[in-house]
């Protein structure tokens, strides 16, 4: 399900800040150092930035994280078919769903320019969504997923004395075992943080912490289908003894009737042969939360990075890089 990529999109560019930062500076005898023997393509006027004081990021890096998260969504126009099209089933009242999801994601990221990372990303791992159906009777289903993602994005940095803001955008496409086609994923975080010195100045060791938002946006059309014995929990089929005499199925049009005698006959005795085709629209129920976190880099090549996810949608990400020159 699009809920898949709820989330994974949150494995954002690595925050290596080239801010001009008193405690981060080069001193006059460092630049002069790191000048006789700069040689690198990227950063683009990554000279520049040096010759001004500024300790240049190590411009390629490789990554790889781990990331989950948790939080509500909407469903709304559901359809269902029992190994038919599906059809519109407005009888049916669904409360908010609880998604949840793990993710390994893996990402090549470059400065382009000391302010500016571009970076790709690529990732896989498994979830589960409960949905809460209120009426007709009362019930609730779990679909399991595996799932996978491609991505693009790009980060802005400014730095101004030991602060920094990081704007970040990528676009990413989600393949669900349970969906017909990839869904588009939009993800927009913001961060204010700082950047500090840790150790001695020789060691090269740096942090950074920072607090900041981020908005998730997915296409809300979905279209899919799934096993219907994996989604029933145990006991279903008594959930609608004596249904046919009960007022909810008498207000029923005569489609809609067919329709629930259908799925009544399907758990009372062939869930194994029949697929549910379903289309519905989804939402994130908070699309907005924070988000607190911080980098620790060992020298320009290794660096550890984490990040807290809270308010309504809940998460954490842990990632490793590492970054050569180029």
């Amino acid at each position: 399900m699009k809920r898949f990529l709820i989330g994974l999109v949150a494995l954002l560019s690595p925050l290596r800040v080239a801010a001009q930062n008193p405690d981060l500076a080069l001193t006059p005898e460092q630049r002069d150092s790191v000048l006789k023997q700069y040689h690198q393509i990227f950063p683009i006027w990554g000279r520049k930035a040096i010759e001004r004081g500024y300790d240049v990021q190590t411009p390629l890096g490789f990554n790889i994280g781990w990331f989950a998260a948790e939080q509500d969504i909407i469903i709304s126009d559901l359809g269902l078919g029992f190994n038919s099209p599906a059809e519109p089933v407005s009888f049916i009242t669904l409360d908010k769903a609880q998604s949840k999801l793990t993710n390994w994601n893996v990402r090549t990221d470059l400065w382009l320019f000391p302010f500016l990372n571009v970076y790709l990303m690529a990732g896989t791992g498994n979830g589960e969504t409960k949905v809460h159906i209120t009426e007709p009777v009362q019930f609730t289903t779990t679909a399991e997923f595996k799932g996978n993602n491609l991505g693009v994005g790009l980060t802005g940095v400014y730095g101004f004395n030991r602060y920094f803001v990081v704007a970040d955008f990528n676009h990413q496409w989600a393949f669900s075992s349970l969906l017909e086609a990839a869904v588009p994923v939009n993800v927009f975080s913001a961060r204010l943080g700082q950047a500090f010195r840790i150790g001695q100045r020789s060691k090269r060791m740096k942090g950074t912490a920072w607090l900041g938002t981020m908005y998730q946006n997915m296409q809300n059309g979905t279209v899919g289908s799934i096993n219907l014995a994996t989604v029933l929990p145990p006991g279903s089929e008594g959930l609608f003894d004596n249904y046919q005499n009960s007022a909810w199925y008498q207000d029923l049009s005569a489609r809609e009737k067919a329709l629930v005698d259908n799925f009544v006959a399907r758990i009372q005795g062939g869930l194994d042969t029949t697929t549910v085709n379903y289309s519905l629209n989804k939402k994130m129920a908070d699309p907005w939360n924070m988000l607190v976190g911080g980098t620790f880099d060992v020298g320009p090549h290794w660096g550890i990075r984490a990040e807290l996810g809270f308010l309504k949608r809940k998460s954490i990400l842990v990632m490793g890089n590492y970054r050569i020159k180029l």
